[in-house]
This record gives structure tokens, C-alpha cells and sequence, in this order.
């Protein structure tokens, strides 16, 4: 009986300690960091809200980028084919094909970009 009183005891000191620590944790910035990563200054977390596009019907995306106009994301994928998103009503559209043999690159969809 003596032993089960020293482990609920010991337990009880424990989970003072925990409380006390995370209490002073949310409250104290120089101990913040304890149980999460510092912050980032200048950081955002505009990430939280985006989302998984699915590239159905291809192997990869293999990278993505978008174009000086901000329009994209372009995607190019496994089997040479450079896709790009045209919105959640169109979709991913073939914009370019490129294969190995290639000595330039047949651009199906013609668009002007503007370096402005």
C-alpha cells in the first residue's frame, strides 16, 4: 500500500511540473520555443490554405512553375507533355509535347507572355 501512495505521489509531482512548465511556456516568449519551432519573421502561413490538384491520366508532376504573368501552375510530366491548369472547369490542358527526339518543342497552345 506504502508503494502505490510513492507512484501516485511521484505522479501528482510529475504532472505539476508538466503544467507548470507549459503554463509558463504560453506566457513567456524566451521559453516559447520549448515545444514548437521559433518563429520566422516575415513568414506566413499562406499554405494552409491550398490545395492537392490531381494530375490524373499522367506519371508525375515531375515540377511546376508558373509564367512571368503568374498564370499556371505548368506542370511537365513523365511521358514529356508539359500540362497546364486552366481552372477547376477546364482542368489540366496539354500546352506543349517535347520527347527525346525532339529539336525544338511543338507548342500546342500558342500564348504571348509579356516580360513587362
Amino acid at each position: 500500500m506504502n508503494r502505490n501512495k510513492k507512484i501516485v505521489a511521484s505522479a501528482a509531482i510529475v504532472i505539476a511540473i508538466v503544467s507548470v512548465i507549459i503554463s509558463i511556456n504560453q506566457t513567456n516568449t524566451t521559453l516559447r520555443n520549448l515545444f514548437c519551432a521559433p518563429c520566422i519573421e516575415g513568414s506566413n502561413n499562406n499554405l494552409e490554405g491550398s490545395r492537392i490538384i490531381q494530375v490524373t491520366g499522367a506519371l508525375g508532376p515531375e515540377s511546376i512553375a508558373f509564367d512571368p504573368n503568374g498564370d499556371g501552375p505548368y506542370t511537365g510530366v513523365a511521358d514529356g507533355r508539359i500540362l497546364k491548369w486552366q481552372g477547376d472547369e477546364l482542368g489540366w490542358t496539354e500546352f506543349a509535347v517535347t520527347t527525346s527526339q525532339r529539336c525544338g518543342c511543338l507548342l500546342l497552345a500558342r500564348e504571348k507572355v509579356s516580360r513587362e
